[in-house]
């Protein structure tokens, strides 16, 4: 079984699009999270990322999340994307404000981490879609 399409023909910036992929795969699994980020036990074929990078890569480096829009086109490929992102950036960027900066640990532990976790799944699947 292969990879899911990511559409990334699609776009105008594919690896920027594989990167938004990656840190959503990170940000939608938590049992990652716990043993990566929290515990820092990665297995040994495992790539090695944190909330900090994640946040930074959806946010600042692709932007997806700061303004889901503009990337149309350029790293999201739907209206449908749009949405998710939104739908996320609402979630995250409200737990980022109201934690600030603070461990992952402290993330993880939070009663809003699921939403955070939920929506994060909800765009990677949107963005994994076959249309």
């Amino acid at each position: 079984m292969g990879q899911p399409h990511l559409m990334t023909n699609d776009v105008e910036f594919p690896d920027v699009r594989i990167n938004v992929v990656a840190a959503l795969e990170s940000l939608a699994d938590q049992n990652y999270q716990q043993r990566v980020w929290r515990d820092r036990m990665p297995r040994a074929d495992e790539k090695v990322d944190n909330f900090d990078l994640v946040v930074h890569v959806l946010f600042d480096d692709s932007r997806v999340l700061d303004d889901p829009e503009p990337p149309v086109g350029e790293v999201l490929a739907s209206a449908r994307e749009v949405r998710a992102a939104r739908e996320l950036a609402e979630v995250l960027g409200r737990l980022i404000d109201e934690l600030g900066d603070v461990g992952d640990e402290v993330y993880l532990a939070s009663p809003r981490w699921p939403a955070v976790v939920t929506a994060a799944r909800s765009m990677l699947e949107e963005m994994r879609a076959d249309r």
